[in-house]
């Protein structure tokens, strides 16, 4: 995965691949890519699948706390290895 890094277990980096998001690796991920963001799938390749998957939407620009607290409740209910992206 494009600029992968692991920070204190938490997986960061660019948009996954298909085949990187449903290789198992991870059980919960978290998109913070924009919706309308080219190339941002991950909702779509994730639907149907039993990994917990949590949308927060955000840019520099936009980001506010209530954003930062749903990524931290997603990462605190999470299970497994977390990606963020």
């Amino acid at each position: 995965m494009k600029n992968e890094a692991n920070i204190h277990g938490i997986v960061v980096g660019g948009q996954p691949s298909t085949d990187e998001l449903t290789s198992g690796r991870f059980k919960t991920i978290i998109n913070i890519r924009g919706a309308a963001e080219e190339g941002n799938d991950t909702g779509a390749v994730l639907a149907g699948t039993d990994l917990s998957y949590t949308s927060v939407p955000w840019s520099i620009d936009t980001v506010t706390k209530e954003d930062i607290e749903r990524i931290r409740e997603a990462v605190t209910a999470g299970q497994g290895t977390v990606l963020i992206h």
